[in-house]
């Protein structure tokens, strides 16, 4: 039980992260892409802040456009933490520890291939 209440204080921790960073980035916080600066390329993760608040005002289409692979980078970071709380609650480590498997596989080439592509076009 007590591991339990530990991954819903982590998970209200970094939910109150969020809303505190998305009022910021609303604001006017501006968060630079380290990558884009030192090679002038896009990362997978370039447009992420402002797709999101693109979801946060429900426009899914400017969300595609800053990221087409954004959805996809949510759900694989959601399903990395659950399988590291899952991890945690039954053996008391927070950690993935296990083989990449064919959704592990499938979304990282998708996001690798995708960083290719829209720094060629």
């Amino acid at each position: 039980m007590k591991r339990k209440a530990v991954i819903l204080g982590v998970s209200l921790g970094i939910l109150a992260v969020g809303v505190v960073l998305a009022y910021l980035i609303h604001k006017g916080l501006r968060i630079p892409c380290l990558f884009h600066r030192v090679t002038g390329l896009l990362c997978p993760g370039c447009g992420n802040t402002r797709a999101t608040m693109a979801l946060l005002r429900l426009d899914i289409k400017a969300m595609l456009g800053y990221n087409l692979t954004y959805p996809l980078q949510i759900f694989y970071v959601a399903r990395l933490y659950f399988v590291c709380a899952k991890n945690y609650i039954q053996g008391g480590r927070f950690a993935y520890r296990a083989k990449p498997d064919w959704v592990d596989i499938s979304c990282l080439a998708i996001i690798l291939i995708w960083a290719i592509i829209r720094n060629l076009l």
